[in-house]
C-alpha cells in the first residue's frame, strides 16, 4: 500500500511548520539521531517549548441532539404516511443516530419500531424483526406492544417459520390488555390473534423440524477462522528478509491464508456506510450511543468496538480526520486504541524480543508481539523524516490521552513517552505493512475496485512482492483471504503484488515506484527479463517449457509458423515435442470462451473453474509471458474479488 503520513488538507501540517520554527538545525537532527523511538520521544518531549507548543485537543460530538432528532422523526412519519417507505427508513435511521442514547431509551424504541415499520414494507421482513428486537430491548410502550408483537409474527409468516409466528401472535394477545382500546376493538383484535394461531398451529409447516433459534441482534458478518495453510513456509534471509515459500506444488486456485486483521480503520467517507469493527456495507445501521461519526452492522460489533478502540475513540475521530493525519496515521493510533495501557506494560520487556517463525505462527494477527516484528526501515529513515513522524506520534498519543487512556497510571509521563515510542514505531512499520482493503462496486458490466479502508495483516506481510503475484487477495470485510492464481512449485516463493503489474507499467516504472515507496530494488522474473506490457506482447512467439526427462526447467521460444514438431533445447540439448502445446493453444480458445460466458452471466463460480482449467492446461507445457496466459490471470482474480465485498451501483 503506497504510504503517506499526511493527506493534502488538515491542520498538522501548520503544527509541524510552527514547531519546526522554534527548533535549531541541531535540534531537529538530534531526533533523527537518537539510537531508539523512546528516545527520540523522550528527547523531542524535553524541548522546553514543545508542551506550550502542544495542539489543544477537544473532544466533539456535535451532531447529537435530541432536537435534530424529533424533526428527522417526524420526517419520516411524514414519509411513511405518504407511503415513501425508502425514505421513510433513511431518515429513521437519521434520527436513530443523532439520537444521544443515555436517557432516551422510550425515544429510540419508538425510532426503531417505526423503522422496522418501513423495513416491512419494503419486504426486508430478516431486518424488520431485527428493529422489533430492538425496540423491545429498548423499553417499547406497553400500550402499543400488541401492534409490535403483531409485526414480528407477520414478518416470519412471511419467512415461513410459523412456530415463531405462533409464539409472537400469543403474547400479542397478551399485549392487547396494556393497549388502550374501546372494549369491541379489543375484542375483535383478540380473536383475530386466536384465529391466527389456530390456523397456524393446524398448519403442516408448523410439525416439520423448527428452525434453529439464533439471536437476531447478534447476526453478524459469517465467523471463519484464521488459517495459514501448511502448505506455506517462512523463511528470511539476509537479501530478502522474509518471505513465504511453498512446502509443496500447490494448485490454482489454492486458499493459502485467511487473516483478520491486527487493526484496520475505514476512510472517512465511508465511516456511515460501512460497519466500524468488520467493514461490511450497513443498511440498517446501528449507533454509537454517543457520536455519530460510525455506524455498526450490528449489537455484536458494536460491543465489541465500544469495549476496545472506540472508547478511545468517540470524540476524537473529527480531530484526527480535520489534522490531515493519513490513514496510515489513524491505523497506527488504532493498533494502540484497541488494547489499553496494561496489555502493553505487561509486554514492554518483550516487545523488542526477536521471535521465531513458528513463535509468530502460534500468535493471533491481533497480537502487539507479532505485529510489532514487522520491518520499519528505521536505518534508512532521514533526520526530517524521524522528526516528523515523532511530531505525529506525541499528537496521536495526546489525543489519547484526552480520552483518559491513562487513566488510573501512576506515572502519567513516563507512561506518555513509552505509548508515544510504540506509536511511532507503528507508523514506520505501518509505512511498508499495511493492505488497502477494497470493495468491487459494479453497474452492468463496468467494475470498479474501490479503497475503502486500510489494515494490518501480519501473515500476509510477509509475503514478498512480484510484478507477477502468484497470489491475489480480497476482501470480506476487513477479513482477507489469499489464493493461488498460478501453480507454485514446491520450494518456490510466494508472492503477492505491492502494486506495480507487469501488464501495465513497464520495468523502469515499476522499479522506480517500488524503490519510491518500498526501498527495494525488484528483482522478480518480468523485472530481471524485462517482460513488455500487455499491449506488447509479441504474438508471433509461442514459449514453451521444455519437456525432457531431466525435468529442464528452460524456456524454448518458438514461432507460430514453425514446421518443425521436435525442437531442440539448447540447455538440456534434448528434444521437446511442440505438437501438444499447439494443440493446448487451440483448446483452450472453446474454455476462456465458455468461462467468460459464465463470468457475463455472473456465475462466477463455475467460470473460476473453467479459468483454472485453462490456465492449468497452459502452464504444463507453456510459460508466460504470453497474452492468453496474462488474461486467463487476470479473469481468476476477478473471480475471486467477487467472492468478496461487493456493492451494485
Amino acid at each position: 500500500m503506497k504510504s503517506t503520513l499526511l493527506e493534502k488538507t488538515g491542520f498538522f501540517p501548520d503544527y509541524y511548520l510552527n514547531v519546526v520554527n522554534q527548533c535549531t538545525p541541531e535540534e531537529l537532527e538530534n531526533v533523527g539521531k537518537c539510537k531508539t523511538d523512546y528516545d527520540r520521544v523522550k528527547y523531542l518531549a524535553s524541548l522546553p517549548f514543545m508542551k506550550s507548543s502542544d495542539l489543544k485537543i477537544e473532544l466533539d460530538f456535535n451532531g447529537k441532539s435530541i432536537d435534530i432528532a424529533t424533526k428527522l422523526k417526524e420526517s419520516g412519519n411524514a414519509a411513511f404516511k405518504a407511503k415513501k417507505w425508502l425514505d421513510a427508513m433513511i431518515l429513521y435511521s437519521q434520527s436513530y443516530i443523532a439520537l444521544p442514547l443515555e436517557g432516551n431509551d422510550d425515544f429510540a424504541a419508538i425510532i426503531v419500531a417505526n423503522r422496522s415499520a418501513a423495513l416491512y414494507h419494503m419486504q426486508k421482513y430478516e431486518d424488520c424483526l431485527k428493529d422489533v428486537a430492538r425496540a423491545f430491548k429498548f423499553g417499547y410502550p406497553k400500550d402499543k406492544m400488541y401492534k409490535l408483537y403483531e409485526r414480528e409474527a407477520q414478518s416470519h409468516l412471511a419467512l415461513k417459520c410459523n412456530e415463531p409466528a405462533i409464539a409472537a401472535f400469543k403474547k400479542a394477545v397478551t399485549a392487547v390488555d396494556d393497549a388502550n382500546l374501546p372494549v369491541d376493538r379489543r375484542s375483535k383484535t383478540i380473536q383475530d390473534f386466536i384465529v391466527m394461531v389456530k390456523l397456524l398451529e393446524k398448519d403442516l409447516l408448523t410439525n416439520k423440524k423448527p428452525v434453529k433459534k439464533t439471536d437476531l441482534l447478534s447476526r453478524t458478518v459469517k465467523d471463519e477462522k484464521e488459517y495459514m495453510s501448511e502448505s506455506v513456509k517462512i523463511d528470511s534471509n539476509e537479501a530478502e528478509g522474509r518471505f513465504g515459500v511453498a512446502v509443496r506444488d500447490i494448485k490454482i486456485g489454492e486458499e493459502l491464508i485467511v487473516e483478520n486483521p491486527g487493526a484496520s480503520v475505514l476512510l472517512q467517507q465511508y465511516s456511515k456506510t460501512h460497519c466500524q469493527h468488520c467493514f461490511i456495507r450497513v443498511a440498517i445501521p446501528v449507533t454509537c450511543p454517543k457520536c455519530i461519526e460510525v455506524v455498526f452492522c450490528s449489537e455484536k460489533c458494536q460491543e465489541e468496538s465500544l469495549k476496545t478502540y472506540h472508547k478511545h475513540e468517540c470524540g476524537i475521530l473529527q480531530t484526527l480526520w480535520k489534522s490531515g493525519a493519513s490513514i496510515n496515521c489513524h491505523l497506527a493510533f488504532r493498533i494502540i486504541s484497541s488494547k489499553n495501557y496494561d496489555y502493553f506494560l505487561k509486554i514492554k520487556d518483550k516487545i523488542d524480543v526477536k521471535l521465531s517463525q513458528e513463535e509468530m505462527r502460534k500468535l493471533s494477527s491481533d497480537d502487539y508481539l507479532k505485529v510489532c516484528q514487522m520491518v520499519c526501515h528505521a536505518d534508512i529513515r532521514s533526520n526530517s523524516n524521524f522528526f516528523q513522524h515523532t511530531l505525529m506520534a506525541r499528537f496521536l498519543t495526546l489525543c489519547l490521552l484526552k480520552e483518559d487512556f491513562f487513566k488510573g497510571v501512576e506515572n502519567q509521563e513516563e507512561a506518555f513517552v513509552f505509548i508515544s515510542s510504540l506509536m511511532l514505531r507503528n507508523l514506520q512499520f505501518i509505512q511498508y505493512n499495511a493492505h488497502e482493503i477494497s470493495e468491487l462496486h459494479y453497474q452492468d458490466t463496468k467494475e470498479t475496485t474501490v479503497f475503502i479502508g486500510a489494515g494490518t495483516y501480519p501473515n500476509l506481510a510477509m509475503l514478498n512482492h512480484a510484478c507477477d503475484p502468484s497470489v491475489v487477495r480480497y476482501f470480506r470485510g476487513n477479513r482477507v483471504h489469499v489464493n493461488a492464481i498460478k501453480p507454485i512449485a514446491s520450494g518456490l516463493q510466494i508472492h503477492e503484488n505491492y502494486g506495480p503489474i507487469y501488464t501495465q507499467e513497464r520495468c523502469s516504472e515499476r522499479k522506480a515506484k517500488l524503490k519510491e515507496f518500498y526501498n527495494f530494488e525488484c528483482q522478480c522474473d518480468p523485472c530481471i527479463e524485462d517482460w513488455p506490457v500487455y499491449d506488447e506482447l509479441k504474438a508471433d512467439k509461442i514459449r514453451f517449457r521444455c519437456d525432457s526427462d531431466v525435468k529442464c526447467r528452460n524456456i524454448i521460444d518458438i514461432s507460430p509458423d514453425c514446421n518443425e514438431f521436435m525442437v531442440k533445447c539448447f540447455s538440456c540439448n534434448q528434444t521437446t515435442n511442440i505438437l501438444k502445446g499447439l494443440k493446448v493453444m487451440q483448446d483452450i480458445e472453446l474454455i476462456i470462451r465458455t468461462g467468460r460466458r459464465l463470468y457475463e452471466s455472473k456465475e462466477f463460480s463455475k467460470a473460476l473453474q473453467k479459468f483454472i482449467d485453462c490456465l492449468r492446461i497452459m502452464d504444463e507445457v507453456l510459460a508466460p509471458p504470453f497474452q492468453d496466459y496474462a488474461s486467463c490471470q487476470q479473469n481468476i482474480k476477478d473471480c475471486f474479488i467477487h467472492f468478496g465485498n461487493c456493492y451494485n451501483l
